[in-house]
């Protein structure tokens, strides 16, 4: 349970809520993209370094309809918290959570001062260390590699209904701890949380309430982005081909309705995505990097990396000593 003076800084009223409570009920346009855009972005609330931030959700507003271009995941401390989505009301109550994937449009109803509740923000690329240790698939790790992955998100969002689960709300509340009294380490700390978190509802798929297209198409496209994410040393359209019984052109359209790249593009991604932490979190010579995530001409490997972040391998490693 958490200490009564944290407890306390739960209530308090925030500047925002103030601002609120005194009439100003115009939403900060700021925080959008652009001025003509309903899309919130990521990069506007994080910087650069950030993947995930934790935040209390700001009451005594209600919020026009809208759209992130990240993952958001609400908690329900106290109280309720009201969307619509699709023209449906949904209600989220004490103890449950909602995890909205990118692009969903919504509109959040008046919060008053009893409803408590947090908004996690997240980017894709903070779910992707999941996606690698997911072993059996659900409808979490189906909504993580939609998430990373494809673009075509609407109306995608899953209910946990896990209000009497203890370890969820033992790692809410150290969560809430730790906004509330940051520590030294306290960012690694809440990265930490927030996966115990994700794998803890992954574990309680009796508790899930889904609502994301289940069509076909859909599910292969989960497939072959696993297989992308998975085998993007060695992986060929070939191989993936015929592993699904699918002809290659059909692999290649259903990659692009739902991704917009090609599988090219999608491989040499992951593969840039691997060099990058390999540079960032080890000493291997660059050309053994290259190898490893499955370049074999110097020169090409050198000009993709140098198209993609406008510098040299060598440089890039340079920012992280």
């Amino acid at each position: 349970m958490l200490r009564l003076d944290i407890l306390e800084k739960l209530v308090y009223f925030t500047e925002e809520e103030i601002h609120h409570l005194n009439g100003e009920h115009v939403v900060d346009k700021s925080i959008y993209l652009n001025e003509e855009s309903q899309i919130i972005d990521c990069h506007k609330i994080l910087d650069d370094t950030q993947q995930l931030a934790v935040r209390k959700h700001a009451r005594f507003m209600a919020y026009p309809k809208h759209k992130h271009n990240y993952i958001e995941l609400m908690y329900v401390y106290g109280g309720s918290m009201t969307h619509i989505i699709d023209d449906q009301r949904i209600t989220i109550h004490q103890g449950e959570l909602l995890l909205l994937n990118q692009n969903v449009e919504h509109s959040i109803e008046y919060c008053d001062e009893n409803d408590i509740i947090f908004n996690f923000i997240m980017k894709a690329e903070f779910l992707e260390f999941l996606s690698y240790m997911i072993e059996k698939e659900n409808d979490v790790s189906h909504f993580i590699f939609d998430a990373l992955y494809s673009y075509d998100n609407n109306s995608e969002y899953l209910i946990f209904k896990v209000r009497d689960n203890q370890i969820i709300r033992d790692y809410i509340e150290s969560i809430i701890t730790q906004i509330y009294e940051p520590e030294l380490n306290s960012h690694l700390e809440l990265k930490l949380l927030v996966g115990l978190l994700l794998a803890e509802l992954m574990n309680h798929p009796e508790c899930i309430e889904t609502y994301q297209s289940n069509s076909y198409e859909k599910l292969l496209s989960s497939t072959i982005l696993k297989y992308i994410a998975t085998s993007y040393q060695e992986g060929s359209l070939s191989t993936l081909s015929k592993q699904l019984h699918q002809p290659d052109y059909k692999i290649c359209k259903i990659i692009k309705r739902q991704t917009g790249q090609t599988f090219k593009q999608l491989i040499q991604e992951e593969r840039l995505k691997a060099t990058c932490q390999l540079l960032k979190t080890t000493q291997m010579a660059v050309t053994d990097i290259m190898v490893e995530v499955g370049y074999e001409n110097v020169t090409y490997f050198y000009k993709i990396f140098k198209d993609k972040y406008h510098m040299t391998p060598h440089d890039y490693r340079q920012q992280f000593i």
